[in-house]
């Protein structure tokens, strides 16, 4: 949905209907629920605005769908072929047999979209079979082609976030709120904020929220221009404070603020999915609509029948329109849970029935809610059902068991009671997840990986738009295997192998993905456990002690490897010996390393009090020295004396390729070896992000010293989050001055995943003419070695093609590229000739007079 909207956005056009999951939703699958979303109150459902299909059925019959008269069918003037006009004889036979029982049985609200929509065809001369193959969930036929309703984009909006002490006392708000007519209202309860405050992604986005709202309320104006929908905003606030409804009362009218809230509550599904352990806010009463007349008291019922039996809930979504997304927190391992789900279930579709609401609003009847549609609509319309079913696929070919004839709600569970977790021996301890099945099992299916337009989760799947390449195609492989649902072999296949070997590594997922499902971490675990039982290669081995051969191949000998490295035949050699693509060249070595022109050149004036620790790795030392002595002038500048750590290899080659064991082993000393300078009260600042994760974020929970491991994520740090930090605490007054007018940075994923670009970019800012901008660009491709193994290299160039090239390619004004990674760096320049620099070769600090007083 969101490209198809990002096409019609020059147009000032858009397609309405906005589900949360916007940034993976199809066409084909709305139109199959009958999506609705946030706006639902202005536009209505996706069915309001499906004006033709071309529809396949499953005897290969193709029906082209459209509004026609039924008078004039039936007068001859409108005439069908043969399949289509036995379908539309049929349900004009079913429609006039059950018209009254429709009219009695189907509930009047605006979110309904249980069953099949029979009452589109009810007192009505306009039929369209488009509005009946909407909602169908895939049972009647295949959506190929569809017609649909465009609608103008509003010229300005206005969020309020309102803050209640109770959520029951939001609920309640609802109503007065939608006398302002509002073009969304939705619900967050503290839950969800507080899951998103957790978050590594979502959590700098949460500065709209104060204190600890019990609910919260996303109030959207839309408006002719910004004065008149922030006139609607201050009009509602008013009236809200008039009736001491709520506590705090923020008025948003920022583009950029206003999509950071709006990230918040899309995520609010992923985020309460990812909370830790086994028991999960499990999705089967959260579609109910009701009227909002009853909407307190229904969900104050839910809250305390659930209570009663000592059942967290979780709920988010659309107030406006009734329907809030309820989620009891269930272990559906555990049988007492299972029949728990099944209570809940028939207490909560008896009170919607009851209520006149509708047991799904949005998300459709599935295997979950199916079993509940005679009970709500009787046996009469259920048979009805039956034949339409019967009608349109009479092989039950097309999803069967959805809608009509499913099994119970406790069938098919994904675990269920006879399911045990497997308990895996491990390298990685996994102390925050508990252990590697339940990190496998933090996917939760919301497929935020098959995002396209933005973010950097999934580079694979980009690239290859496969399933099986996202993040959750691996995932829900790597818990198949475990589970010996993969074959004899599991966890060691071959075929798991295929699957698990175009992920990058990237980390994008620990920070992209709700759950922080972090993939790169169980792919090492599971490259250990494959070269277990297969062995390594002669090309891992070869990258594995990159760092050895680095310190072998620099000083003296480099100016002749480097030669060697140069030449074709060498290259070629290279591909067939090792796997290593031709058509890169391997990265260059120095004469004159790092390490040793610091011994040489570094001289502290020892007039400083501040000391800070450079950790000088492989890339700085024996292959761009330039960015060490960078770092060094930047920290003298900004007043501090450097110290360099010196303390061995950050293990991130090892750790990439599975050589987990000999990571962890070599890795504790490195870390040793930093907490000697941590405790002498110092900072560890990393220049090459891969080095900073794995410092930081693998190797703690490698190694067994937990205390260790902890403080290194409390004092190793990226070189430009440790600068902004100082600059916050005023423990640097610096004027940053820059040899660039513009720069362009592209974020290395580990960098993005782990600290974000904000620091590089605010701390750019400060300097008076420089204009700063960060590129959406997602992974670069490289990935380490991924990008000169030979058969990754095409895809390694389609991804850096997807929109980091493009974006070199048009920057303007010959903007500075920026990437601290060492290998973002070499993509770039193989993929669009363009030099890209380190952060710290773009920026100075000078000391303020009055901070050396």
């Amino acid at each position: 949905l969101d490209e198809l909207n990002h096409v019609l956005a020059p147009f000032h056009l858009h397609f309405a209907p906005d589900p949360a999951t916007s940034n993976r939703a199809t066409i084909g699958g709305m139109i199959g629920n009958n999506s609705a979303g946030t706006k639902s109150i202005l536009y209505g459902l996706t069915i309001d605005h499906v004006l033709e299909t071309k529809i396949l059925l499953s005897d290969g019959t193709i029906l082209n769908s459209k509004e026609f008269s039924v008078n004039g069918y039936k007068k001859g003037d409108v005439k069908f072929k043969d399949r289509e006009n036995e379908i539309v004889i049929g349900l004009d036979t079913i429609i006039r047999k059950n018209k009254d029982e429709i009219v009695k049985q189907y509930p009047k609200i605006m979110r309904r979209v249980q069953g099949y929509n029979l009452d589109s065809f009810v007192n009505t001369d306009s039929w369209n079979l488009s509005k009946l193959i909407t909602g169908s969930e895939g049972t009647l036929g295949i959506v190929l082609e569809a017609k649909l309703n465009l609608e103008p984009l509003s010229k300005s909006k206005i969020l309020c976030v309102v803050h209640f002490d109770d959520l029951l006392a939001a609920i309640r708000a609802v109503t007065p709120i939608l006398r302002h007519q509002p073009s969304a209202v939705e619900i967050m309860d503290e839950e969800v904020a507080n899951m998103a405050r957790k978050n590594l992604s979502i959590a700098p986005l949460c500065g709209f929220i104060k204190g600890n709202p019990k609910g919260m309320l996303i109030v959207e104006f839309f408006g002719s221009t910004e004065e008149e929908a922030k006139s609607k905003a201050s009009t509602l606030v008013e009236d809200l404070q008039k009736q001491k409804l709520g506590y705090h009362w923020p008025i948003i009218s920022e583009p950029k603020k206003q999509a950071e809230v709006w990230t918040v509550r899309k995520n609010g599904l992923g985020l309460m999915l990812g909370i830790k352990g086994d028991r999960k806010p499990v999705p089967f009463i959260e579609d109910s609509a009701v009227p909002l007349d009853v909407l307190p008291e229904y969900v104050g019922q839910i809250l305390k029948y659930c209570r009663d039996r000592e059942i967290v809930v979780d709920m988010y979504a659309h107030a406006s329109v009734g329907e809030i997304h309820i989620r009891p927190v269930l272990n559906l391992k555990d049988q007492r849970d299972i029949d728990h789900m099944k209570d809940i279930a028939g207490y909560a579709h008896g009170l919607v029935k009851k209520y006149g609401g509708s047991i799904s609003g949005e998300h459709g009847d599935g295997r979950i809610r199916s079993p509940f549609l005679e009970m709500y609509f009787g046996s009469g319309i259920y048979n009805a059902f039956r034949e339409v079913k019967k009608l349109f696929d009479p092989a039950d070919l097309m999803n069967p068991g959805v809608i009509v004839d499913p099994e119970p709600i406790d069938h098919n569970l994904r675990y269920g009671s006879a399911y045990r977790t497997p308990v895996l021996p491990t390298v990685y301890h996994y102390r925050e997840e508990m252990d590697f099945a339940r990190a496998v099992e933090m996917c939760n299916g919301v497929g935020v990986c098959r995002q396209n337009l933005t973010g950097t989760m999934c580079p694979s799947y980009r690239a290859t738009r496969d399933e099986e390449h996202s993040t959750r195609g691996r995932t829900n492989a790597l818990r198949l295997a475990m589970t010996g649902q993969l074959g004899p072999e599991g966890l060691t296949s071959r075929r798991l192998y295929e699957i698990m070997d175009l992920c990058l590594s990237c980390k994008g997922c620990k920070s992209d993905c709700p759950s922080n499902v972090d993939l790169a971490r169980l792919k090492s675990e599971f490259l250990q456990k494959y070269m277990d039982d297969h062995g390594s290669t002669l090309r891992d081995r070869f990258i594995a002690r990159s760092t050895n051969m680095a310190r072998r191949m620099a000083g003296w000998k480099a100016p002749i490897v480097n030669i060697i490295q140069r030449s074709l035949p060498f290259r070629k050699i290279l591909e067939w010996y090792l796997g290593v693509d031709s058509r890169r060249i391997l990265p260059a070595y120095v004469r004159h390393p790092f390490n040793k022109w610091f011994k040489k050149n570094y001289k502290p004036n020892g007039q400083s009090s501040k000391k800070v620790v450079l950790f000088d790795d492989t890339y700085m030392n024996f292959h761009e020295p330039d960015v060490g002595i960078s770092a060094v002038e930047l920290l003298e500048s900004c007043g501090y004396e450097v110290i360099l750590a010196n303390a061995g290899c950050c293990q991130r080659p090892r750790i990439s390729h599975g050589f987990l064991r000999k990571a962890r082993r070599k890795g504790e000393k490195t870390l040793r070896n930093l907490q000697k300078y941590i405790d002498e009260g110092h900072k560890i600042v990393v220049c090459e992000p891969g080095c900073a994760s794995a410092l930081t974020d693998d190797l703690p929970d490698l190694i067994d010293d937990e205390k260790l491991g902890q403080s290194m994520k409390e004092n190793v740090m990226m070189i430009d989050v440790f600068l902004a930090r100082e600059v916050a605490e005023g423990n640097c007054t610096c004027n940053f001055t820059s040899v660039f007018e513009h720069v362009l940075i592209h974020g290395h994923c580990h960098q993005k995943s782990l600290y974000g670009t904000d620091a590089m970019k605010d701390l750019l800012a400060c300097v008076p003419g420089v204009s700063v901008d960060i590129i959406d660009s997602g992974c670069c491709g490289m990935a380490g070695s991924f990008g000169y193994e030979k058969e990754h290299y095409d895809m390694s160039i389609k991804i850096g093609n997807d929109r980091l090239f493009p974006a070199i390619r048009n920057r303007k004004n010959g903007a500075a590229v920026v990437a601290c990674g060492f290998s973002c760096r070499h993509q770039i320049a193989d993929g669009t000739g363009v030099k890209a620099v380190h952060w710290v070769e773009t920026i100075r600090g000078r000391e303020k007079a009055e901070a050396k007083r």
